[in-house]
């Protein structure tokens, strides 16, 4: 099922890899809103940016799958490097296996360099409504 691009998470390349990770790719452009006042001389992406493309990784590749998953939590996160606008981002995250609860690893890199590691706490939620 094809997802329509989402100003706020420009995310693509959703892909499995062979070890069974689900990956995305992100590239955002200095006009983006998530730069507006953070910071005029020095535009910098939020860390929560970060996060969400993560957590919106685990929901996109969740639907693909026939599957509702949420993220209801972070622990461990650790911020390496500062990102820039235009910089190319890898979304990487454990595979979710079989069951309703499980924490994953993920990672965000850029050129191969780590940006921000950890765990996220996801679930899988029946679809009511």
């Amino acid at each position: 099922m094809e997802i329509p691009q989402d100003r706020w998470l420009p995310l693509n390349e959703h892909r499995m890899t062979p070890e069974g990770r689900w990956e995305s790719r992100a590239r955002i452009g200095a006009s983006s809103e998530w730069f507006s006042g953070h910071f005029d001389d020095c535009p910098l992406l939020p860390g929560v940016a970060l996060l969400a493309m993560a957590a919106e990784t685990v929901r996109r590749q969740g639907r693909q799958q026939g599957r509702l998953l949420e993220v209801s939590g972070f622990s461990g996160v650790r911020f390496r490097r500062l990102v820039f606008p235009g910089e190319e981002l890898l979304i990487s995250v454990g595979a979710m296996p079989p069951g309703t609860e499980a924490k994953l690893d993920f990672q965000v890199t850029c050129h191969g360099n780590p940006v921000v590691l950890g765990v996220l706490k996801v679930s899988e939620v029946s679809d009511v409504g």
